[in-house]
């Protein structure tokens, strides 16, 4: 039997699903004709108005505290205002709304987007810290200016201000060097500028992280397409003292001048003060023409840090080293005297001691006691301009002291080498005359000053100054001195404090050794008084000294600019830092008036 099968049905289901295929690729065919073809330009249009952007995520800079747990440096959130030049329709228009906002001038704004050199996907930060009121007329006006962006962000507080100004120091923005070297810091980042930031910059500095986007024509944010977090910095205790700060602002006052304090025992730095300062906060945005004019032209130039900067003639606080060098010389022995009648004559001319009437028979804790300048012109002619020289270094002086922070100055120490180097002269016998009372060619800074008398202070060990801890810092160096001779110099600058005769006589009260310095800015005619010399002509008045005096916990070094004596100006202003140093409610003594 033959069977025959029916395709029929087969055959029509094929054909309506051949057709319902056609037809649907008919219907897309159409689409895409009417998308490309009749609607292409507005859909290229609407393309371009969604974009990818890159945001950058700030990174939380680390915290400074001091040796107390007291914050120095921190953060706080801001609005920060995002423009992206590359978008903007008319890029005019868009810098007169930014300047409209009260965010700096549109001259200056336009000619920085036309410097940029940067990545054009790239953000430019025209406005930080950003008030309520100008983030609601941004966003307001979000449809106008699209290419303009608020982001969250973080500025830098100081919340003890000026007075730990340079020591702490302050932000700046990266610099195109910077950004080429290292390719993980943002255009808009912030390095430390000097003092501590600079110094600890990389362990403070977070990682910036980044978030891409799509926004609309419009600016609206319309997804996520990728986002790296950001990475916190980390928290640095620095040796610093708050509280001794704020003291040694308040005790300088409006002066200029500086103070520097240390431990005797390890270096460790408890105050770098240095006056005039000023606002740190200024630097935590963008710092305005008007405020850095202000600061750069004013005369009392108060960015310079005079802790580490500032170079001043030690005057008498320089005697101690010269005659622990006679005695470790060997050229004098305590018991060596010298008669004072007010003056001496030496190499055909008359240097006179700042008693004119003579201090009668000094010895050697005589001689530091009442600071007698003939002991010392007498002992310096003993010793001579090289060994001076040479043992002036061994405490340091003529170098930098290795503390780290930047732009710290070496000081000067000179000698007849140095003479013919420098100056292109010979060296004249009278310079070293000069040189063994503080005068002269030889410059030191408050913090060398501070370094040296810890090596009296410690049993002749000299530390390294520093503001962070390092455990592979160097080890004090012992300078190999005698022990009995250091007594003897730690004896004569108990009595400069406790003497009957002695030139810091104003710090009677506390148990302070040290040694008083008036350091001559212009040398004093014939019959001249300073007194009568114009204000920015006034001796710089120092004090220089320890407490206790047995168990040594800090060295102050303080110099008054133009301040006068040492004994009246320099030693009265240290007795309110030592008074909070060492814990005690003790006003200082009357003021002797005394030189040295």
């Amino acid at each position: 039997m033959e069977i025959r099968e029916d395709l029929g049905p087969v055959r029509r289901r094929a054909m309506t699903l051949l057709l319902a295929i056609f037809l649907v690729l008919g219907a897309l065919h159409l689409r895409l004709a009417q998308l490309q073809l009749i609607e292409g330009a507005h859909w290229r249009r609407m393309a371009e108005n969604n974009r990818l952007r890159r945001l950058p995520l700030a990174a939380v800079r680390g915290r400074i505290y001091d040796r107390r747990g007291h914050v120095l440096a921190d953060n706080l959130p801001t609005w920060d205002l995002l423009l992206f030049p590359d978008e903007a329709g008319n890029l005019d228009e868009t810098v007169l709304f930014v300047a409209d906002l009260g965010i700096g001038g549109a001259a200056s704004l336009l000619e920085r987007v036309n410097q940029r050199r940067i990545d054009r996907l790239a953000p430019m930060v025209v406005g930080e810290n950003l008030d309520w009121n100008q983030v609601a007329r941004v966003r307001s006006h979000q449809s106008d200016h699209p290419e303009l962006s608020i982001v969250a962000g973080f500025r830098r507080h100081y919340p003890f201000g000026p007075a730990i100004a340079h020591a702490v120091g302050h932000l700046r923005l990266v610099s195109e060097d910077e950004l080429a070297e290292n390719p993980r810091l943002d255009p808009n980042s912030r390095v430390g500028a000097i003092g501590i930031e600079a110094l600890a910059d990389d362990f403070l500095t977070g990682r910036p992280g980044e978030r891409w986007v799509v926004v609309s024509a419009v600016g609206r944010q319309l997804g996520v397409v990728r986002e790296s977090s950001s990475t916190s910095g980390k928290d640095l205790a620095v040796t610093l003292d708050a509280d001794l700060q704020q003291v040694a602002a308040a005790a300088l006052g409006e002066r200029g001048g500086a103070v520097a304090a240390i431990d005797p025992k390890n270096g460790a730095v408890r105050v770098l003060y240095s006056a005039p300062s000023f606002d740190p906060e200024l630097f935590s945005g963008k710092l305005s023409t008007e405020d850095w004019n202000t600061l750069v032209d004013d005369p009392r130039l108060p960015l310079q840090d005079r802790c580490l900067q500032g170079t001043y003639p030690p005057g008498s606080t320089i005697k101690p080293f010269l005659a622990i060098a006679a005695l470790e010389e060997g050229i004098i022995t305590p018991d060596w005297t010298v008669q004072c009648t007010g003056g001496v004559v030496l190499h055909g001319h008359r240097f006179r001691c700042w008693n004119r009437g003579g201090h009668g028979t000094v010895n050697l804790a005589r001689s530091l006691e009442a600071s007698c300048d003939v002991y010392y012109y007498q002992l310096g002619q003993r010793l001579g301009i090289e060994r001076m020289a040479g043992w002036l270094e061994t405490f340091g002086f003529g170098r930098r002291t290795g503390i780290g922070l930047p732009s710290e100055a070496s000081g000067l120490i000179g000698n007849p080498e140095w003479s013919r180097r420098v100056r292109g002269t010979p060296w004249y016998p009278g310079e070293a005359v000069s040189v063994s009372i503080g005068q002269g060619p030889v410059l030191a800074t408050a913090i060398q000053l501070a370094r040296a008398f810890a090596a009296l202070a410690n049993g002749g060990r000299l530390v390294t100054p520093h503001v962070v801890v390092n455990p592979t810092a160097a080890a004090p160096v012992d300078l190999g001195l005698n022990p009995s001779r250091l007594e003897l110099i730690g004896h004569g600058l108990e009595l400069v404090v406790h003497g009957e005769r002695g030139t810091a006589r104003a710090l009677a009260a506390f148990p302070v050794a040290g040694k008083t310095g008036t350091a001559q800015v212009v040398r004093l005619q014939e019959g001249v008084n300073s007194s009568d010399l114009a204000p920015n002509l006034q001796h710089h008045a120092w004090f220089v000294g320890w407490a206790p005096i047995d168990e040594p916990q800090i060295v102050i070094a303080l110099v008054v600019e133009h301040g006068g004596g040492g004994g009246s100006i320099a030693a009265p202003t240290a007795a309110a830092i030592l008074s909070a140093a060492l814990g005690e409610n003790v006003g200082p003594a009357p003021t002797q008036g005394q030189g040295g």
